[in-house]
């Protein structure tokens, strides 16, 4: 067949850019004439011509009643009337149904959402949900929330809530949007755990205000003041502002709320071991903590340096009781207890200290509590179960020990356990499910390579499989399933102190150890934390030039990659590190003024014969 006649035949298939809208206007302008028409919608009593085959196309709604049962009886021509639906809402509707535009703004479009849920008119429903999600802003957040509550999709609505809580502060600090928020939003405001810039006072405040302005809202006070976390509200607010509140005496839930606050304030040793969500710091991030140590010239450090995850920067939170190097550090439910050491420079080590100070991060204080039986310096502490348990170490005169110490908070009280199998100092520690592995160390003048297991409920020593490298000065931390040492160092007795570079990890089920390809480190007597799947290792000394570093070398277990992530405020060794959540107020002290106190807290005793110190 000849090309020409082929081609004469072939079918090609062309589209006009103009008929889609030229049909639609032609369709609309039928409906404004009421021509054709054969159905009418009704609401509020104004009534809106249309057409059945356009309706059913764009409204599942309508689909169903032309189509099913309904339609085989009644007028042809009939009147529906829409219920629960404004005339305002149906005639935007009928407008997008006819012209594929809809008109939306903050006074319609609540109207409008209704109205396309009801009549089923899908693309509606995403346009509605998409001019809500763009026209989020500070100032109709809580419009648009109380909208999303009852139409909108939970991830928009999530978002709306999101934006609230990101914009408190406007809330909170206009009288009026504060007096007209409704009951759902204040709570979930008041549940949020990122609205950490106002302490619970000006919570506790700002919900009393709430409640004030409107008696019948009384009834809705422990229902309110649920979300208020009283026992974070010092002891003097809760006796001067929150008492003194008539509906925290009449109402038995809110007076309830008030024992509890007073009880845990009452229980000020024991408050590690009876935290619940409303003790708990409204914050969603830790901050990684260096404490103590020794720098450049041995001169001993007693400043407090945190940073984010980045390491990037650092600011001084503030300092230690006593400048202080050798000690340990011990976290309980986010209260930070720091643990014996040297306070002066001495490397015999003849004269350690057994004091123990707990920081408390909400508010910046201190306070002494026992001290341990013991002096130690150069040891390991750890928790298991809410106790601290405290191994090993050199004691006074510069003998070392094998004794083993744990500590209550609920008594305040420290009492001997089951010994170490041997003296033993420099070594390293880490909990796994509950059971504390203990690494290396220094003894009887030699590096050993022991790896012992402490079982709290048996009160006993178990020996495992020991490192493939002995090591002293190193570090020892948990991620996932596994176990690692790293660093360190060890003695020969022809060839003296030696770097141990390898990194090693230790995997309990199979009591077997396997030594990393790739260990860049080496260094000891350095800090080491395990935070979200990584390995921070922080400052440490070299051997061969005897210097002191500051770097912040981070390895991705996931990856297998070490890096550096950046450097400390200054060198350290023989210090200790720590996750912790602070209160916003400690944070802004520190990001507005880069330095809380650069001096030593002074140490006050309190009523209660308690020494507390305030940062």
């Amino acid at each position: 067949m000849p090309l020409s006649a082929q081609n004469s035949t072939e079918v090609q298939s062309f589209t006009s850019d103009t008929y889609l809208v030229k049909l639609l206007e032609g369709i609309n302008h039928l409906r404004f004439q009421n021509t054709l028409c054969d159905v009418s919608l009704e609401a509020d009593g104004v009534v809106f011509p249309a057409h059945k085959v356009i309706l059913a196309s764009a409204s599942s709604y309508c689909k169903m009643l032309f189509t099913g049962n309904a339609a085989s009886t009644g007028d042809p021509e009939s009147t529906i009337r829409v219920k629960d639906v404004s005339a305002t809402g149906l005639k935007t509707i009928m407008n997008f149904i006819y012209s594929n535009t809809l008109d939306l703004s903050l006074l319609n479009i609540e109207d409008t959402l209704k109205a396309a849920e009801i009549l089923l008119v899908r693309e509606a429903i995403k346009l509605c949900f998409k001019y809500l999600e763009e026209c989020l802003n500070h100032q109709n957040c809580l419009t648009l929330l109380n909208i999303t509550r009852k139409h909108g999709p939970e991830e928009l609505k999530q978002k709306a809530m999101s934006y609230v809580g990101q914009h408190y502060k406007q809330i909170f600090s206009n009288a009026q949007l504060l007096k007209d928020l409704d009951r759902d939003t204040l709570c979930e405001i008041l549940e949020n755990n990122n609205i950490s810039e106002y302490s619970e006072l000006e919570l506790f405040r700002f919900a009393k205000t709430w409640l004030q302005h409107d008696n019948a809202r009384h009834n809705k006070a422990s229902d309110i003041f649920k979300r208020i976390r009283f026992p974070l509200i010092p002891l003097e607010d809760l006796q001067r502002d929150v008492q003194e509140m008539p509906i925290m005496k009449t109402n038995a839930t809110c007076f309830g709320y008030l024992q509890e606050a007073l009880k845990y304030h009452a229980q000020l040793y024991a408050q590690p071991t009876i935290q619940s969500k409303n003790s708990t710091i409204r914050s969603s991030s830790e901050k990684l903590l260096v404490l103590g140590g020794r720098t450049n010239n041995n001169k001993i450090c007693g400043s407090i340096w945190i940073s984010d995850q980045g390491c990037s920067t650092w600011g001084k939170l503030g300092e230690l009781c006593t400048p202080v190097y050798n000690h340990c550090v011990a976290v309980i439910n986010n209260f930070l207890f720091v643990i014996g050491g040297q306070k002066r420079f001495d490397p015999s080590g003849k004269y350690p200290s057994n004091e123990v100070f707990r920081f408390d991060p909400r508010n910046g204080s201190w306070l002494q509590v026992a001290r341990m039986l013991e002096r130690r310096t150069r040891f390991h502490a750890d928790v298991i179960s809410e106790r601290i348990i405290v191994v090993g170490g050199g004691t006074l005169l510069g003998g070392l020990t094998q004794t083993v110490e744990e500590y209550s908070p609920t008594e305040n009280k420290w009492e001997f356990t089951a010994p170490f199998p041997m003296a033993v100092a420099d070594h390293a520690g880490s909990n796994y499910k509950g059971i504390l592995y203990i690494s290396g160390g220094f003894t009887a003048g030699k590096t050993i390579n022991d790896l012992n297991t402490y079982l709290p409920r048996l009160r006993r020593w178990v020996s495992n499989r020991a490192m493939t490298f002995a090591r002293c000065d190193h570090g020892m931390a948990t991620i996932g399933e596994k176990i690692f040492c790293i660093g360190g160092r060890t003695f020969n007795s022809t060839e003296g102190w030696s770097h141990v570079n390898e990194t090693e990890y230790y995997c309990p089920a199979s009591d077997q150890w396997s030594t990393l390809k790739i260990s860049p480190f080496a260094c000891c007597q350095f800090s080491v934390i395990s935070l979200q799947s990584k390995l921070y290792i922080m400052g440490g000394g070299k051997l061969r030039d005897m210097n002191k570093e500051n770097g912040v070398f981070t390895y991705d277990h996931a990856s297998n990659v070490w890096e550096k992530a950046g450097s400390l405020p200054k060198p350290l060794v023989d210090h200790v590190s720590c996750t912790l959540k602070l209160s916003h107020q400690l944070q802004m002290k520190v990001q507005n003024k880069g330095v809380v106190r650069s001096s030593a807290p002074t140490i006050k005793k309190s009523t209660l014969n308690l020494f507390i110190t305030e940062m």
